[in-house]
């Protein structure tokens, strides 16, 4: 969905955000917060009942073996469509299974890019998880004890609209801006200012 050209604009997003404030912006794309095996297993399930409904239906006088094959079959079918398949993986995910993974797979980037490790504790992960088709916005305590948690709904809506209008890139770059509109007016840029964590987006 992003190609070299997208990360390039979204590179000069984070770096035009960034001019008007003190604050740290680091933009994430992941293809999924977890890999859900519990849920493979439940395609699988479901495709062995699908498999057994369908012997009994089309085939009600057939051997065990057949019985047993189709079964074998349909759990098959069943667990390979939910490990290829992000749409059908989706819709066995409750909403708030989804929230659950896509919130521990921000916290885990928060640590693993070190973002708690700037000066003045005003690092900002933008994580969009695509298989979820969730964002979350993770601001550090410095931003968090001056900008309410309600704020950054604005930056999940409008990221969220690129997405459902297959422009994740220009989804992105919108909710880098408003992000660092909502920085500059409690953390204005400061002189002797650095840039410490840089502007690339991360992939995972």
């Amino acid at each position: 969905m992003l190609t070299d050209e997208h990360e390039q604009k979204i590179r000069e997003a984070v770096q035009r955000a960034e001019q008007k404030t003190s604050g740290e912006i680091v933009p994430m794309v992941v293809e999924a917060s977890s890999t859900y095996p519990h849920v493979d297993f439940l395609g699988g399930l479901l495709g062995l009942i699908v498999g057994t409904l369908s012997a009994v239906w089309f085939l009600p006088e057939c051997k065990h073996l057949w019985l047993l094959g189709l079964q074998a079959l349909g759990f098959v079918a069943g667990f390979v469509l939910c490990r290829h398949a992000p749409a059908v993986k989706r819709s066995l995910l409750s909403p708030k299974l989804r929230e659950e993974e896509v919130f521990e797979r921000a916290l885990r980037a928060f640590r693993e890019l070190e973002l708690h490790r700037t000066r003045d504790r005003t690092g900002v992960l933008i994580l969009v998880s695509l298989l979820e088709r969730r964002v979350h916005v993770l601001a550090d305590s410095g931003i968090n004890a001056r900008v309410k948690p309600g704020a950054w709904n604005h930056v999940l809506q409008i990221i969220l609209d690129g997405i459902r209008k297959r422009d994740l890139c220009g989804g992105l770059c919108d909710g880098i801006e408003k992000c660092g509109q909502i920085l500059a007016a409690e953390f204005p840029l400061q002189s002797g200012d650095r840039n410490e964590l840089g502007d690339d987006l991360r992939r995972g």
